[in-house]
């Protein structure tokens, strides 16, 4: 038995600063998947719980791109989490629930505006770069 035990395994909680071309923010960041946590695996998952109403919110992402596309999807209760998304020299704004879809290569930063809820960051494989 536990033969799929491996395949199972809590968030790690991570500093934004932490990754590249980010810096601090008061939110609480989950890695879920990466190849790291799982050696197997060509994706990385990682999960940001943001609230917009707190004083401190900064600017967190700047421009940059992946070797990989990437995915982002913003999500809340009621609709009310709002993101400035920058990909290439087009800026967008969108409200929750939005998906985003960044083609490799791209540069792209988020910014958020206002609202509580999620942003998921989903990058298509295990093993990618990141570049201004």
């Amino acid at each position: 038995m536990n033969r799929y035990k491996k395949f199972i395994k809590k968030g790690v909680s991570e500093q934004i600063s932490k990754i590249p071309f980010h810096n601090y923010a008061p939110m609480k960041r989950l890695s879920m998947l990466s190849k790291k946590r799982f050696p197997s695996s060509n994706t990385h998952v990682a999960v940001h719980f943001v609230n917009g109403n707190h004083k401190k919110m900064s600017e967190y992402s700047m421009l940059h791109k992946h070797s990989a596309d990437e995915i982002n999807l913003i999500v809340s209760e009621n609709s009310k989490l709002k993101y400035e998304i920058q990909l290439g020299d087009e800026k967008y704004r969108v409200t929750s629930p939005t998906t985003i879809l960044i083609p490799k290569g791209v540069r792209h930063k988020a910014k958020l505006i206002s609202g509580k809820g999620t942003f998921v960051c989903i990058i298509l494989s295990g093993k990618y770069t990141s570049s201004k």
